[in-house]
């Protein structure tokens, strides 16, 4: 996807693609609107499991002018994810430094697991500069980081709440997009970094197996249990029949909850649902948008299934073009078992999740065409009625001694009775005069979907991440989800492109 130049608008530079348990390549991503250039605060940082160490290895390797005409500093660097960056340093790890401390002003956070947060904190200290760092995310992110990161216990308080060091600072992102902010399109995005734009939704990591009392996602537990809150059933899967794993080793039956007046506080000791989040990034310049996502369980056997009120938000992105890439986990191949996902996906649940992405953008579309549709024929309509109600009105206004017709008062009638009338009385039958009604009221008729079309996620990319490595002989587990998904893809024709990311990666949508 590329803006009104014909050039990409938005870059994204992977850090980090892996979920573990090499810890030298857990998920992180830089993220850049392409109108910035490579502006003070103009870099995004997505996720930080890896941060200035992997950045330090991409420049070792990268390509840069240093040609007899551009010795001397700044060089420029070509051909590679930091193409068109000046270095002001000789060195990777100053350069490295210079761009984490100078470029990078935002650290967005989807959830506060390690394999997503160690780089960040453990390069707070040394990145210091004239302001701190933002750390954004939702309010229950920021809290975990108070709570159990930087509480001078597990790392010093580096943040500027509690009397702290002041190096980083917390910004809570409002569930579901910021109500009061933008018009239109733009409603609920906030501007997260120079450039770009971000709305934040909540889905499901899986399910704490731990006993104690409910922690983690609180949402809607005030006064009532989580939606989608009635234990599961039995759901077959492809080669194996697996119940939702049990919960300190009860069954999750409806057995289990005596009475409806005890069944509150059942939950809340029996479900805790750890929340990750969803990111829709907007380049301001052009409004095109990448959906990144932090780990994320299937719907199909989540304790909250949340995934799809994503794929409602993004269906309309990608029907209008907006939306040209999605960076979504998927951690194992089809042979993991259910209750070994333990809150990711495997290829077989994704392309579940992507079919249902596509079930929403053919019911966006439907939805469009038949209000079209309805538009065009409803302005027919009223110029048939229009000209039913001159000539009925005619053939019943009161004559003068002249023998012309008079005009009533324009109080004496409403246009819709008038119409009534003119239609009935000229002939029209009960059919017509309904139609009239329909007509002057603005009466909305359902749609149906009547069928699919093929390929309708076509010319989004779908940059697989976060995929966890066996350390075994063979093919990697890339290569074996890869041939999965491509398998799912020839079977259902929704028209993905499939990506398996890499470190030092660059994806321009």
């Amino acid at each position: 996807m590329a803006g009104g130049d014909g050039q990409p608008a938005l870059q994204v530079i992977i850090l980090g693609s892996g979920g573990g348990p090499l810890e030298d390549n857990t998920t992180a991503f830089l993220v850049r609107s392409t109108a910035t250039g490579w502006k003070k605060g103009s870099v995004l940082a997505v996720d930080a499991g890896v941060h200035l160490a992997s950045i330090v290895r991409i420049l070792e390797n990268h390509p840069s002018d240093s040609s007899p005409d551009h010795a001397d500093k700044p060089v420029t660097l070509i051909n590679g994810p930091f193409e068109g960056l000046e270095i002001p340093h000789s060195l990777a790890k100053s350069n490295a430094a210079y761009i984490t401390r100078t470029l990078v002003g935002t650290y967005l956070i989807t959830h506060p697991h390690l394999d997503h947060i160690s780089g960040f904190v453990v390069n707070t200290a040394a990145l210091q500069g004239s302001r701190p760092k933002v750390l954004a995310g939702l309010p229950s992110t920021i809290e975990a980081f108070k709570d159990h990161i930087f509480n001078n216990v597990i790392w010093p308080n580096l943040s500027d709440e509690n009397n702290g060091a002041g190096l980083v600072t917390y910004r809570r992102l409002v569930e579901g997009g910021s109500p009061a902010l933008g018009q239109g399109d733009d409603k609920g995005y906030i501007e997260i970094c120079e450039g770009l734009g971000v709305k934040t939704l909540s889905v499901s990591h899986g399910h704490c197996i731990e006993r104690h009392s409910h922690r983690g996602s609180n949402v809607g537990l005030a006064s009532s249990p989580p939606p989608y809150g009635s234990p599961p059933q039995t759901r077959q899967r492809t080669g194996s029949q697996v119940l939702n794993p049990p919960l300190f080793g009860r069954s999750p039956s409806v057995t289990n909850i005596p009475s409806l007046d005890m069944r509150m506080a059942d939950v809340q000791e029996r479900i805790c649902v750890y929340d990750s989040s969803a990111y829709f990034i907007r380049d301001i310049a052009t409004g095109k948008e990448v959906l990144i996502f932090g780990d994320v369980e299937p719907d199909a056997i989540s304790l909250w299934p949340r995934n799809k009120q994503v794929w409602i938000e993004a269906a309309p992105k990608i029907a209008s073009g907006r939306l040209g890439g999605i960076l979504i986990e998927c951690s194992f191949d089809d042979s993991q078992t259910d209750d070994r996902l333990y809150g990711h996906l495997a290829p077989r649940y994704l392309i579940e999740e992507l079919k249902a992405l596509a079930d929403e953008v053919e019911l966006y579309k439907k939805g469009k065409e038949q209000a079209t549709s309805k538009e065009r024929a409803t302005s027919k309509k009223r110029k048939r009625l229009s000209a039913t109600l001159e000539e009925g009105a005619r053939q019943h206004l009161p004559r003068t001694r002249s023998g012309r017709t008079s005009s009533p008062s324009p109080r004496s009638r409403t246009r819709s009775q008038l119409t009534e009338t003119a239609v009935t009385e000229a002939g029209g039958s009960e059919a017509h005069t309904a139609e009239a009604k329909s007509v002057t009221a603005g009466a909305d008729s359902r749609f149906s979907l009547r069928g699919k079309s093929k390929f309708p996620l076509k010319g989004v990319k779908i940059v697989i991440i976060h995929v966890k490595d066996t350390l075994d002989d063979g093919p990697g587990m890339g290569t074996k989800i890869l041939e999965e998904l491509t398998r799912y893809e020839e079977e259902e024709q929704i028209g993905c492109e499939f990506v398996i990311s890499k470190m030092g990666q660059a994806v321009y949508l």
